[in-house]
């Protein structure tokens, strides 16, 4: 299973982190991997363009991500709350390959 953790401070996403395997289909064709993948590259190219700063960590073979926002503005929080939103919604519909979990 996909694990996502974001971790808020008021209001504010600071991090957020992902790591495993969904295990819905072989690697190359893991439909559930490849949409939260694709979520947090659109959601990093976006966030390279537009936000001050910020820390990207990813590990293919440890299959994780890690994206901390170390300072923010409009739109980079519009960008966030839309990830956190397509991620919930990948979770709604393959919620035994993908877990969100936010905590303040």
């Amino acid at each position: 299973m996909i694990r996502v953790f974001v971790e808020t401070n008021k209001d504010l996403t600071k991090e957020i982190s992902v790591s495993g395997h969904s295990n819905y289909a072989e690697a190359g064709s893991d439909i559930v991997c490849s949409a939260v993948s694709t979520a947090m590259y659109v959601s990093l190219g976006l966030i390279e363009n537009l936000c001050p700063k910020y820390e990207f960590k990813s590990d293919e073979k440890q299959a994780s991500m890690i994206l901390k926002i170390l300072e923010t503005n409009e739109i980079t929080d519009l960008i966030i709350e839309n990830l956190i939103s397509t991620l919930q919604g990948i979770s709604n519909d393959y919620a035994d390959y993908l877990e969100v979990k936010i905590r303040n």
